[in-house]
């Protein structure tokens, strides 16, 4: 099929009608076009064993997403990006391998908040790990550090006394929790140079200003930073700044 620069791919994770295609949809105001598809091994079930198998899986869906016309395919899931890789520059290779498969540019929202990172130069980081359960949470934190950064604290919403801890299915935080999340960080870890906001359930679009003057330094969020990146490359405007 004949590409079109325009056109994004999603691949969004099992059994979650992912919000980013629409909340992108509206940033562009029509100039870009979204497709998306799901990737859902059998029996998937979000343990750790089932996650780091998932890429033969993300690379079938990019292929599919290139095939039918996508010019950029985009990762939201934060745990696919991380979990199974030591650090950042093993997940790049991941990702460089789905961009060698399908033909394509490939950016996941843990690519582009390290490449916030990167580009702002910021090395001291505090994690606001959301609704990460703690297993995760020390992933993240040693993928982090694997990285080359100083990870000088790192809270979820249970570890924050904001949420008990959860026994089911995980509810994704609100608003409202997630700038309470930030504001305990700010305030616990003062010499943070940014805070880094991870899970793409944690939704942090209709809250970036409010962030910024909660915590009074750089906060970077899965969400809004896979959008940054996704709008640097089509050179496309978008009403926030990380």
């Amino acid at each position: 099929m004949i590409k079109n620069d325009n056109v994004i791919g999603f691949i969004s994770a099992p059994c979650w009608l992912d919000p980013a295609p629409d909340e992108l949809r509206a940033l562009a105001h029509g100039k870009i076009i979204i497709q998306q598809t799901f990737v859902h091994p059998p029996e998937f079930d979000y343990s750790l064993k089932h996650i780091t198998e998932i890429t033969p899986h993300l690379e079938n869906a990019a292929f599919s997403l290139a095939s039918a016309g996508c010019t950029i395919i985009a990762s939201p899931a934060t745990p696919f990006g991380y979990i199974g890789y030591k650090n950042i520059t093993k997940s790049r290779l991941s990702l460089k391998k789905i961009e060698k498969i399908s033909g394509v540019k490939c950016i996941s929202s843990i690519s582009a908040i390290f490449d916030i990172l990167e580009n702002k130069k910021l090395q001291k980081i505090a994690l606001a790990c959301t609704y990460y359960p703690d297993e995760w949470k020390d992933l993240w934190v040693s993928f982090v550090r694997a990285s080359g950064y100083e990870v000088v604290g790192a809270q979820s919403l249970v570890n924050q006394g904001i949420r008990s801890k959860a026994d089911g299915e995980i509810e994704y935080p609100n608003s409202f929790e997630i700038m309470e999340s930030v504001k305990k960080i700010s305030e616990n870890y003062p010499n943070a140079d940014a805070i880094v906001i991870s899970g793409s359930g944690a939704r942090t679009l209709a809250i970036t200003e409010k962030l910024k003057k909660i915590s009074n330094r750089p906060v970077i969020a899965a969400d809004t930073a896979l959008f940054s990146i996704i709008a640097k490359q089509l050179n496309i405007k978008v009403p926030f700044v990380i």
